[in-house]
């Protein structure tokens, strides 16, 4: 058995958010030289409605990693992972499959916020076509669970700095009450790292009690109640939406092209070189 691939494999897994709960039956199947296997794990998380609520109970995710060995060689690889979540009180799954490399090692938390709808936002590294070193970006991150592809699963859409979206910027269009420069500052870290910001709007004329995630595909914000409802955007900028003009109307179309433009370059996230920034904002989107 290949000590050095399976500690390598140890590390990934606790990088994932998987912790050492793997590590014996990871252990067990690489020393009985299985060309390949698949190891699960269930994880439990509370959203932000729970939390309020608790009789709304926890959001379940079922998840199985696939591994195989070389070919050539008596090293194993964890090539990719699939997800199936169940949010508290529905009864459909929501499932994908995150490949680590095409999508910068997704952890198990970050697959769950995605999962859930959040936007995120996170370094990735991206190598130059010259042998140049790789290039560190911060790239926002969502999936769009509106549709699957050929093979089941949901797009997932990377929005480069190229794309231009200003999450402080956007903020700064809807009509929060008496939201500090300091409290903005809190709710963007909280915004980039996937999770749902609470904060209070005059909507209507009425202070609202609101949750808000990014939207960096509208440059803007998903707006819900306190129950997870939607918001409309035209319940909250009546004028803009009912006369728009061409401006408004440019910056609310995304543009395809900006959006994947970075992407023909081979992304990679150095989870070695970043390994001591790996560790989560525990608190739950939603």
């Amino acid at each position: 058995m290949n000590e050095q691939n399976l500690e390598y494999l140890k590390k990934s897994l606790d990088y994932l958010g998987f912790g050492t709960k793997l590590n014996d039956v990871l252990e067990s199947a690489i020393s009985r030289e299985i060309p390949a296997f698949t190891l699960g794990v269930n994880q439990s998380y509370t959203s932000a409605q729970a939390k309020k609520a608790p009789t709304v109970g926890s959001d379940q995710m079922r998840v199985m990693l696939n591994f195989n060995r070389s070919k050539q060689s008596d090293m194993y690889f964890l090539n990719d992972y699939e997800v199936t979540l169940v949010k508290a009180g529905s009864a459909l799954p929501i499932k994908q499959i995150f490949d680590l490399e095409r999508d910068n090692r997704i952890t198990a938390l970050q697959a769950y916020k995605l999962l859930s709808g959040n936007s995120l936002e996170r370094d990735v590294y991206t190598k130059a076509e010259n042998g140049e070193a790789a290039e560190k970006k911060r790239v926002w991150f969502k999936l769009n669970l509106d549709v699957q592809d050929a093979f089941g699963n949901h797009p997932l859409k990377k929005f480069y700095p190229e794309f231009k979206f200003d999450l402080s910027e956007s903020i700064n269009k809807y009509p929060f009450k008496g939201l500090t420069e300091l409290e903005k500052e809190g709710m963007m870290r909280v915004l980039r790292n996937g999770n749902l910001a609470q904060a209070d709007m005059l909507i209507g004329r009425k202070s609202v009690s609101v949750f808000v995630t990014a939207n960096p595909q509208f440059k803007g914000l998903d707006v819900y109640d306190k129950n997870m409802s939607i918001i409309r955007q035209d319940e909250i900028f009546p004028k803009q939406i009912n006369e728009p003009t061409h401006n408004q109307q440019k910056t609310r179309t995304p543009s395809f092209e900006t959006e994947i433009g970075s992407e023909s370059a081979q992304d990679r996230a150095s989870w070695e070189s970043s390994q001591k920034n790996s560790s989560q904002d525990q608190e739950i989107s939603r």
